[in-house]
């Protein structure tokens, strides 16, 4: 009799247990959509500023006409009007995958886009753009290609400011016994920063012109001097003037925006002694 009790406990057990795993195996197949995986019930972004939304994107699904943004995969949406002009960035800093994030007016069906970012910070992804008071802007969150999602952190806040650089290029600069040239100048950013910096130059040589190229990479913090060495390509570079054309380019990590800035001067070459 105490056997038969012991086997029909055991047999409930196993019983329990197996529909407990039935009942998880549906729940996981019949999983739901974030709230917010379509166009039509975008997630509404609040004043007063920042504006941040955690969720998990893995059952979001990617609809027939969403627009296009660096191959997005699962995609979630969310709204934002704002109540007076504002320059705005919008994130997915945090999340755990990587994102792709994209702006839009219009309505479904006949939307502009605004900006397309991939990576920004990391994986991460960012938009920035000036917002006029009483436009609905809306923000199309997805993932890399055909990736999965995950959880992702949405943040609509006001932008810092843009990134700026100011190029000058000096007005004296050097030559040596090889008829390499040296000029030098100043690089200005409003934020620290890593430039990109190119140009050229070229110095008339009676009826022909001496010319080179230069390009470098430097951190810009503040005022930050740089200098260039520029072998020459078709002769040497001498005493006297020469003309130098340069181009600075730079990153802002914090907007995912790019800046940039050039300069042209006549350089007057000096001897600098050396060999």
């Amino acid at each position: 009799m105490i056997s038969h009790n012991i086997f029909d406990v055991k047999l409930a057990r196993i019983t329990l247990m197996i529909i407990a795993l039935i009942w998880l195996g549906m729940s996981s197949a019949i999983a739901e959509p974030p709230t917010n995986d379509d166009f039509a019930s975008a997630t509404i972004a609040t004043e007063p500023l920042p504006f941040v939304n955690t969720i998990n994107t893995s059952e979001a699904i990617t609809a027939e006409d969403d627009p296009y943004c660096s191959g997005q995969g699962p995609t979630v949406w969310y709204s934002f009007t704002p109540s007076e002009n504002m320059r705005i960035q919008a994130n997915s800093f945090g999340s755990d995958y990587d994102t792709t994030l994209s702006v839009y007016t219009g309505i479904r069906g006949n939307l502009l886009q605004i900006a397309c970012n991939d990576d920004t910070a990391g994986l991460q992804s960012s938009v920035s753009f000036d917002a006029v008071a009483g436009q609905t802007y809306y923000f199309m969150a997805g993932a890399f290609g055909s990736g999965p999602g995950g959880n992702l952190v949405f943040t609509v806040q006001v932008a810092p400011p843009p990134l700026t650089i100011d190029l000058i290029i000096d007005p004296v600069g050097s030559f040596d016994r090889l008829g390499s040239a040296t000029i030098r100048g100043t690089i200005s950013c409003s934020s620290p920063t890593f430039v990109n910096l190119f140009g050229e130059v070229k110095q008339e040589a009676g009826r022909l012109f001496v010319r080179g190229a230069f390009g470098t990479y430097l951190e810009c913090n503040g005022n930050t001097p740089w200098e260039v060495t520029i072998n020459d390509q078709n002769g040497k570079f001498a005493g006297g003037p020469i003309k130098a054309s340069a181009r600075a380019n730079a990153y802002d990590q914090n907007t995912g925006e790019f800046s940039q800035d050039s300069a042209d001067a006549i350089v007057q070459l000096r001897g600098s002694g050396k060999p």
